[in-house]
């Protein structure tokens, strides 16, 4: 009987024992299982944190020709300006010279003839109108640099504007690379 106490004592602390194992091993399998749960929410969430870095990678290239286009359109614009600018400044130029030639050669001819005095006082006449013209001219190329001028402003408001999102989109970017996973 004795026998059978002892027996007895050892399966129930047998059966104590494997009660045991199988709280730890569930307890362990319920870690495992958070653990494994974690460790997918992680990698969703990474793989969610990619698929955004690259979108904004993507868009950030975008903006950024888009700037440079418009940087080309502004120097196109403030080329085309300056070269009116200086169109305007050498149509001027020409008429007046072209005026002060004709004054010069109706004088050097000298007053022979009614005629030379009459051609004077036409070129007296014409020399007013001619001026007029020109100021016409000029106010007409004058309105236009100044249409050229607003436009390179507004360009280059838009330009900085473009730079300034390009530049936060730059510092978003490297901040979620410089983020501990």
């Amino acid at each position: 009987m004795q026998f059978l106490n002892n027996e007895l004592s050892y399966y129930i602390q047998y059966l104590h024992e494997l009660d045991d194992l199988r709280t730890q091993l569930s307890f362990t399998q319920a870690t495992a299982e958070a653990s494994a749960a974690s460790a997918k929410s992680a990698q969703m969430q990474c793989l969610s944190l990619l698929k955004e870095l690259n979108e904004k990678d993507i868009s950030l290239k975008e903006h950024e020709l888009r700037v440079n286009k418009l940087g080309e359109q502004l120097d196109l614009l403030q080329k085309d300006l300056q070269a009116r600018e200086l169109s305007q400044m050498q149509l001027k130029d020409e008429v007046i010279r072209i005026e002060t030639d004709i004054m010069d050669a109706v004088a050097k001819a000298g007053s022979r003839s009614d005629k030379d005095n009459e051609l004077l006082k036409i070129l007296s006449d014409v020399s007013p109108r001619n001026v007029q013209n020109l100021n016409n001219l000029l106010n007409a190329k004058d309105t236009e640099i100044a249409r050229l001028r607003e436009e390179i402003r507004i360009l280059s408001a838009h330009w900085t504007n473009k730079t300034k999102e390009l530049e936060s989109q730059v510092y978003y970017i490297s901040f979620i690379h410089k983020r501990p996973p």
